[in-house]
C-alpha cells in the first residue's frame, strides 16, 4: 500500500470523531503508506497534529461527489475507505476500485444492529475485510504539549487557584469531588437533541464545584469563545483536574470523551447503544419510545424538527430528570 484515502463526508464533527479509531486502525496496519482523509472544512482542525494523517482534502457541501472524484483521480489510492454513500459516492468509490484493480470498502453501513456502536462496527468491519487489526480501539484527537499547556492555562483563567494547582502538578481530586469543575455543553447542532434550558439552570444551581459553560447558561461561568483545538485543550485540562463534561449528543461531547475528559452525555431521539460514547456514561432518556429508530435515526418522525409526536418538547429528553443527571456528575467511578 502506498496511498490510503478515507472519505467521512457525514456532515457532523462528531461524525468524525466516530471515525477516527479506524483512521489510526488503518494508519497501524499500513505504515508505509500515505494515509489522506477526505471530510468537510469544519473538520479539519481535529486532524492537525495527528501524525497518521499525512494530507487532509477538504469537500463544500452540496459539491460532495466532485471533491471525491478529485481525490480519486489525483491520488490514485490503493485502498480507498468511505463512510459516505449519498449521491452515489459508494458506487463511485467500488467503481473506481474495481477498474483500477485496488481495494475499496465502501459500505460500512452494512446491515448495523441496533445494539453496537457505530465507531466501533465501523472497525468490525474494517477488520472483516482484512484491512486493519482485529482490535478495537477509542476515539482519540492528538493534542500537542503546546496545546495542553495552552488549555490548563485557560481552566485556571476560568476557575483560579485550585485549576492552578492542577496545573502545577498536583493529586486531581476524583470525579465529583466539590472540588472538582463541571463543564457544561447545553447546544447541539439539532433542536431534537437539545436539553430543556431550564433544566441546565437547575442543573448549574445544584452542582457542588465550580460550573463553567460552552454558551450560556444561568447560573455557570461561560467559557470564552476559542476554536476547535483550543476547547479540545481546555476539556483535557479538566479531565486532568478531575473534572467533567456534561452535554447531549453532540460533537464538542464526544471530542471531550476524545481528549481524555470524563463525560456524562444525554441521549434522548439517538439510541445510546448505538451512538452513545465508548467511554464515559451515556445516559438514555425514554429507551422504550415507539418512535425511535436506532439505524435509521433520519427517517424519526421528531428528526428534522424537533416535533414530539408524545409531548410539546422530546419526550426522550423531558425523561431525564436534573436529578438523575446531577447523580451521574457526581458518581464515584465505581458507582457507575
Amino acid at each position: 500500500m502506498r496511498r490510503v484515502l478515507l472519505i467521512d463526508l457525514l456532515g457532523g464533527l462528531g461524525d468524525l470523531i466516530m471515525v477516527l479509531p479506524s483512521v489510526h486502525a488503518l494508519a497501524d496496519a499500513h505504515p508505509d503508506a500515505e494515509l489522506t482523509v477526505l471530510t468537510h472544512a469544519p473538520s479539519v482542525p481535529l486532524l492537525a497534529r495527528d501524525p497518521a494523517v499525512a494530507a487532509v482534502r477538504t469537500a463544500e457541501k452540496h459539491d460532495e461527489r466532485a471533491a471525491v472524484e478529485q481525490a480519486l483521480a489525483d491520488l490514485a489510492p490503493d485502498l480507498t475507505v468511505t463512510t459516505t454513500r449519498f449521491d452515489g459516492i459508494g458506487d463511485l468509490v467500488e467503481a473506481d476500485a474495481a477498474a483500477r484493480g485496488t481495494r475499496a470498502v465502501a459500505n460500512l453501513w452494512r446491515s448495523p444492529p441496533p445494539d453496537e456502536l457505530v465507531g466501533e462496527r465501523y472497525q468490525r468491519i474494517l477488520a472483516a475485510e482484512g484491512v486493519i487489526a482485529d482490535e478495537v480501539r477509542p476515539p482519540r484527537v492528538v493534542l500537542g504539549d503546546d496545546e495542553r499547556a495552552a488549555g490548563r492555562a485557560a481552566l485556571v483563567h476560568a476557575w483560579g487557584p485550585r485549576a492552578a494547582r492542577s496545573a502545577a502538578g498536583a493529586a486531581a481530586p476524583e470525579a465529583g469531588d466539590s472540588s472538582t469543575p463541571t463543564v457544561l455543553v447545553p447546544d447541539a447542532g439539532m433542536a431534537v437533541k437539545r436539553w430543556p434550558a431550564r433544566r441546565w439552570a437547575e442543573l448549574a444551581a445544584t452542582l457542588p464545584g465550580p460550573v463553567l459553560s460552552v454558551g450560556p447558561v444561568d447560573g455557570a461561568t461561560e467559557l470564552p469563545p476559542t476554536d476547535l483545538r483550543g476547547l479540545g485543550a481546555l476539556f483535557a485540562a479538566v479531565g486532568e483536574a478531575g473534572g467533567t463534561v456534561v452535554g447531549p449528543d453532540t460533537g464538542p461531547v464526544r471530542l471531550a470523551a476524545a481528549v481524555g475528559a470524563r463525560t456524562v452525555a444525554l441521549f434522548g431521539p439517538t439510541a445510546a447503544s448505538r451512538y452513545g460514547l465508548e467511554e464515559g456514561t451515556n445516559l438514555q432518556g425514554l429507551p422504550e419510545c415507539p418512535h425511535r429508530m436506532p439505524t435509521a435515526i433520519t427517517e424519526q418522525v421528531c428528526w428534522w424538527d424537533a416535533g414530539c409526536p408524545l409531548a410539546p418538547e422530546p419526550a426522550c429528553l423531558l425523561d431525564l430528570p436534573v436529578e438523575r443527571v446531577r447523580e451521574a456528575v457526581l458518581a464515584r467511578p465505581a458507582q457507575l
